[in-house]
């Protein structure tokens, strides 16, 4: 595999990060076993997912590459759709068994019934991180927009991480320097800080690639003025922090792998640092409401 690449983690590897994040914030203890069991049914879904049919054509990558574009377009993906509704129905099972499950049961099973030219429209919404149309969707159904964005994409999961393995394979993500997913386009969630001087990888939300980027530059903006750059840590929680910019208002959740034990798992690293988005859509709420003030 390509420098750069991520391999999929295994149960064993769910498994530890539950544990991990249990003993770590206690808080998140009951949520993070619940989505490392989600996230245990896709791997055992993938030994029977056949994977997408790709054409991949290598010679396009220096153009497409020094233009910034990711090898593949998510909208444009064929996925084996009814792979992913049987995982889903699995999942969407799951989640009935849970305390808060019989209510959200029906709206979930309800949000494939639309599709779009045989593929479910909602499934396309959560490729393309068309995100507000799928909160829209959710409150129409009455279920949790979290619940539903992630159960779409866990369903998902087995065939994107494929099309993300046989690309990786194609490619050394170390030559891509720009904050957006060299396979699938995607906007990163998560970071890391490893190795000597910390150096920073990004993982992306949709495919879960990881890949090398420059540690004082916002991956959203390109933004390196580190006048316009900072960070915050969680209180009493060592190796989490959220680098924050104030020229794009976005922020991006950082795990720093020299304090806490890897690997970075997406769906599990995400949930269990909710609190990181509170606190920095708070402090960039705060920022722009002072430049409002100062105008």
């Amino acid at each position: 595999m390509k420098q750069g690449s991520s391999m999929a983690p295994n149960l064993e590897d769910i498994d530890a990060k539950v544990k991990a994040i249990s003993t770590r914030n206690p808080v998140y203890a009951e949520v993070s076993q619940w989505v490392g069991d989600l996230l245990a049914a896709t791997v055992r879904a993938s030994a029977t997912f056949r994977p997408p049919e790709l054409s991949l054509d290598p010679q396009r990558l220096p153009e497409a590459w020094s233009q910034g574009k990711s090898f593949l377009d998510p909208g444009e993906l064929s996925l084996d759709w009814q792979q992913a509704r049987v995982l889903y129905k699995q999942l969407v099972a799951m989640v009935k068994a849970g305390k808060d499950g019989p209510r959200q049961v029906e709206g979930l099973l309800q949000a494939l019934a639309e599709e779009e030219g045989g593929t479910p429209k909602l499934m396309k919404a959560a490729l393309t991180s068309d995100i507000e149309a799928i909160e829209t969707a959710a409150r129409e159904l009455a279920v949790d927009p979290p619940v539903l964005t992630l159960l779409l994409r866990l369903s998902m999961r087995p065939a994107l991480l494929e099309v993300a393995r046989a690309v990786q394979n194609l490619l050394d993500l170390s030559q891509w320097n720009h904050g957006h997913c060299p396979v699938c386009g995607s906007a990163p969630k998560l970071a890391d800080l490893s190795g000597e001087g910390g150096k920073r990888t990004l993982h992306c939300t949709l495919c879960e690639t990881a890949w090398p980027y420059i540690r004082l530059q916002c991956p959203f903006c390109e933004n390196d003025n580190s006048d316009d750059l900072s960070y915050l840590r969680a209180e009493s929680e060592e190796g989490l922090r959220v680098d924050l910019c104030s020229r794009c208002g976005q922020y991006l959740k950082t795990i720093d792998l020299r304090e806490l034990s890897g690997p970075i798992i997406v769906p599990l690293d995400d949930m269990a640092t909710y609190h990181l988005d509170l606190i920095a859509q708070e402090k960039l709420e705060d920022n722009t409401a002072g430049k409002s003030r100062a105008i």
